[in-house]
C-alpha cells in the first residue's frame, strides 16, 4: 500500500523539531522565564501520558534544545544548585512556531495502545477480554475525571477547545469499547 504524504498549506518548511521537543519549547515560552524543576512539575501534573516526564529525558532535550539556540539560560543568584531559568530565544519562538504549523501523518491517526492490542484479542479467552473491556473503561473513566480537575487547576491558551479534544477523545474511546463489549458478548456477531 503506498504511503500517502500530508499536505500542509500552513508550514513553508517541515519543522525539525520532534513533538516532544515541540511541546516542551511551547511550554517554556508559554512559562518563560522558567526553570527545569517548574517544567517537570507541569508535566508532572498532566494528565497527559506522553509527556517527558523523567529527568532522564527531559534534562537532556533541554540541553539540545539550548545547543540549537532555541532556549537561553540565565543562572539564579543564590541558588546553591546551579539553578537556571530558562527562556525561548527569538530561533526558539520561531521554531515553536514552525512546529505548530507543520502537520504530519501521525498527527491525524496517533497510535493507540488499546486498539492495538485489541488485534490481538483472539489471544485470550472470553472471560479475559470482557475482564480487560471493564478495567480499560475504568481507567479511561479515571482519566475522564483527572482531565476534568486538571482543567481547573490550569490556565492555557484555547483552554476550553484543548479540554474539549481531550474529554470528547476519552468518551470516543468509552464508547468503542462499549461496542467492543457488545461484540465479544454476542460471541463476535457485529454490534
Amino acid at each position: 500500500m503506498p504511503r500517502r504524504t500530508t499536505r500542509n498549506s500552513l508550514a513553508s518548511e517541515p519543522s525539525d523539531l520532534t513533538d516532544n521537543e515541540g511541546s516542551l519549547l511551547a511550554v517554556i515560552l508559554r512559562q518563560q522565564p522558567v526553570t527545569a524543576y517548574q517544567v517537570m512539575r507541569i508535566y508532572e501534573l498532566s494528565p497527559v501520558a506522553s509527556f517527558n516526564k523523567s529527568k532522564g529525558g527531559l534534562y537532556p532535550a533541554i540541553n539540545r534544545l539550548r545547543a540549537r539556540g532555541f532556549i537561553s539560560a540565565e543562572t539564579i543568584e543564590g541558588d546553591r544548585r546551579g539553578s537556571e531559568r530558562l527562556s525561548c530565544t527569538e530561533a526558539g519562538g520561531e521554531a515553536v512556531k514552525q512546529w505548530v504549523k507543520d502537520l504530519r501523518e501521525p498527527h491525524f491517526l496517533p497510535i493507540d495502545p488499546l486498539r492495538t492490542k485489541v488485534m490481538s484479542f483472539n489471544l485470550l479467552t472470553r472471560d479475559e477480554q470482557i475482564e480487560w473491556i471493564v478495567d480499560a473503561k475504568a481507567q479511561l473513566a479515571a482519566k475522564l475525571e483527572e482531565v476534568e480537575i486538571y482543567d481547573t487547576t490550569v490556565e492555557i491558551p484555547f483552554q476550553a477547545l484543548v479540554r474539549d479534544n481531550a474529554v470528547s477523545g476519552i468518551k470516543s474511546r468509552m464508547q468503542w469499547l462499549d461496542r467492543l463489549m457488545q461484540y465479544v458478548v454476542k460471541g463476535g456477531e457485529a454490534a
